[in-house]
């Protein structure tokens, strides 16, 4: 089916990549589908980048850090510079970014409004820290002449492997505190929505400001992050997706010639505790928009859910009518509240756990359910009520819009015992007004952030990570940019 929305002329050749500041032509002969989720239509056409390719980006960043001006000339307040003009001219290509966003992901065009506010007060927080990178001094007390130093330093190389679930704002994450750090990037979008990922390079270029080989783009799936993880030049890999993924990464990672540091942002079956002292109504609102938020899409999203035994009929028909009032629509309209799964393989991925759900869980559905629309990969806001704690659709991370409300719970004691041995750790979130309750859970539960009546809420200066098989290494805040500076300590002999 033809889209009424039409992706926009692009400033560059998208069968091009990005590498040591010109764009390449790639030599390869393997060609990736670019699909509008919304109705499957392919909107255009990129190169699956060779080893070859792979070792060029990968080189010409490893001579950027070792032998450019980057590192090597550039301050810090120069580095800031470049981030801030850089933000600047992301904030005017803003309505382009979000048009190719929208079609690309089948994002709602409010959400990916959103995305665009967020990727520019990303690029402009962490500017800021590129001027402030700091030692310290550290005596060896008196009657000594040591003196003792540390200075922090770029760690070098950084390889990012991205998600396809937010394209730009995910790479923003990962860029902008290593950009203000001084490392040189290669950087690997995921292989279905790699478009603002090329428009970004786009814009690097533009500025004039970043030396080439500084940031650099590979396109592709599996094979090309293999080559890239395996690169005995890279320092760092970034990497967010699948747990069986990121574990394969990190096993790469140390059976390469040169050990390297990894961050990795993995998966999430994220709990939320609905207290009896609660607004119903306004909780319910709360618990599907930190479900279905990017068609459940999201690797904290809200999947089980625990409700107290005293409200737990009363509360299922606020939560039913919750979902049952989300927008579905062409993606770019204001009106639409949530779009479809990214692609067949996640469409066809999703509908098969809600046939687990009903078949095998036994659990009860009270909405949803099915494939929603005429087109695409829609699927219906999909509720589970009296769902086992123990069941698949509660265990699994499913990554689409469906809500496990597990059996009625009488003691917040044992929700906690069964959630802080779970296997995940990115995220959670309690609904009271008990502050001994809010106190205890956010104290004892092992989860990375932790909502307070609210969900899905996160800004550029607080840290994100989760513990577990959801990952190490932190996104967002200082925590970040330091994740991207090494530590030297220097002793030097005064009396020499």
């Amino acid at each position: 089916m033809a889209s009424s929305y039409s992706l926009p002329k692009l400033p560059f050749d998208e069968q091009q990549t990005y590498i040591n500041g010109q764009w390449v032509a790639s030599t390869s002969d393997k060609i990736l589908d670019v699909e509008n989720p919304d109705t499957a239509d392919v909107i255009a056409k990129v190169p699956e980048s060779t080893v070859e390719e792979v070792d060029q980006a990968v080189r010409a960043a490893y001579t950027a850090f070792y032998d450019g001006p980057w590192v090597n000339e550039y301050s810090g307040a120069q580095r800031r510079d470049a981030m801030l003009a850089l933000a600047d001219l992301i904030a005017e290509h803003r309505q382009q970014l979000e048009l190719i966003e929208s079609i690309n992901t089948g994002k709602p065009i409010t959400d990916v409004r959103g995305e665009l506010d967020d990727t520019i007060d990303l690029f402009r927080h962490f500017a800021g820290y590129a001027d402030k990178v700091q030692g310290r001094h550290i005596s060896a007390q008196a009657h000594t002449t040591l003196e003792g130093y540390t200075t922090k330093v770029p760690v070098g190389v950084i390889a990012f492997i991205n998600a396809f679930n937010y394209p730009l704002c995910l790479l923003a994450w990962k860029v902008a505190p290593a950009m203000a750090a001084g490392c040189t990037i290669v950087f690997k979008p995921g292989p279905q929505t790699p478009l603002t990922t090329q428009y970004f390079a786009h814009l690097v270029a533009q500025t004039g400001l970043f030396p080439p080989g500084v940031f650099n783009v590979i396109l592709g799936g599996v094979a090309v992050g293999q080559a890239l993880v395996d690169h005995d030049l890279v320092d760092k890999v970034g990497f967010t997706g699948s747990v069986a993924t990121g574990k394969h990464v990190i096993r790469s990672t140390a059976s390469t010639q040169n050990v390297r540091a990894t961050s990795v942002e993995l998966g999430g079956k994220s709990p939320g505790v609905v207290m009896p002292d609660v607004d119903l109504e306004k909780t319910a609102r709360l618990v599907v928009f930190g479900t279905m938020g990017n068609a459940g899409m999201n690797c904290n999203a809200l999947t089980r859910l625990w409700v107290h035994r005293s409200i737990y009929d009363e509360f299922l028909p606020h939560l039913k009518a919750a979902a049952e009032a989300i927008q579905l629509g062409t993606p770019q309209l204001d009106n639409t509240e949530m779009g479809p799964l990214i692609d067949r393989r996640q469409y066809e991925r999703v509908l098969e756990y809600i046939r687990v759900g009903k078949e095998e869980d036994k659990a009860e559905l009270l909405t949803g359910g099915k494939p929603a629309l005429d087109r695409g990969y829609w699927i219906q806001p999909t509720l589970f009520s009296n769902v086992n704690p123990k069941a698949r659709i509660a265990t699994e991370e499913i990554f689409g819009p469906v809500l496990s409300v597990l059996e009625p719970f009488d003691s917040l004691d044992e929700v906690i015992e069964i959630e802080r041995k779970a296997e995940f750790g990115l995220a959670a979130g309690i609904f009271s007004r008990n502050h001994q309750d809010i106190a205890k859970f956010t104290r004892k539960m092992r989860s990375g952030t932790i909502w307070v009546n609210t969900y899905n809420l996160l800004t550029s200066y607080l840290p994100f990570g989760g513990f577990r098989n959801s990952g190490f290494g932190r996104e967002l805040g200082y925590e970040s940019f330091d994740g991207y500076l090494a530590t030297k300590s220097i002793i030097d002999d005064i009396s020499y």
